[in-house]
């Protein structure tokens, strides 16, 4: 256990670089959920706006914690928009519409930080 400072450095960084790319995989995955439950709001599932509110405040949070600033502040935007809206009523055709160009803005720069991860 001599490692040097540099190995340490080394290894820290390869460490996250790895967790880095799993959160832009995970996050792939949570933008497909989310644009699922916007189907599911559009029929008129209300439920469906907590799923996408937990998913973009575990985004926000991950994302800002590994250095994806501007994905963390999108995130943290949508989930401010959903916030904002009265609960336990689907939220009408205005607020979808904004809910949806949020993720359509969080799916550009997720492709966007895949790229230059």
């Amino acid at each position: 256990m001599n490692d040097t400072r540099e190995q340490k450095m080394a290894a820290a960084k390869a460490r996250m670089a790895e967790l880095a790319a799993r959160f832009i995989e995970r996050s792939i995955g949570d933008l497909r959920k989310m644009r699922d439950d916007l189907a599911k709001l559009d029929a008129g599932d209300a439920s469906a706006l907590a799923e996408i509110r937990h998913l973009a405040h575990r985004m926000a949070g991950t994302g800002a914690t590994l250095g994806f600033q501007a994905l963390g502040e999108h995130a943290a935007g949508t989930e401010a928009l959903i916030d904002a809206l009265p609960g336990g009523v689907a939220p009408d055709a205005q607020a979808r519409e904004r809910l949806a160009a949020n993720i359509g803005a969080l799916e550009s720069q997720l492709a966007n930080d895949a790229r230059r991860g």
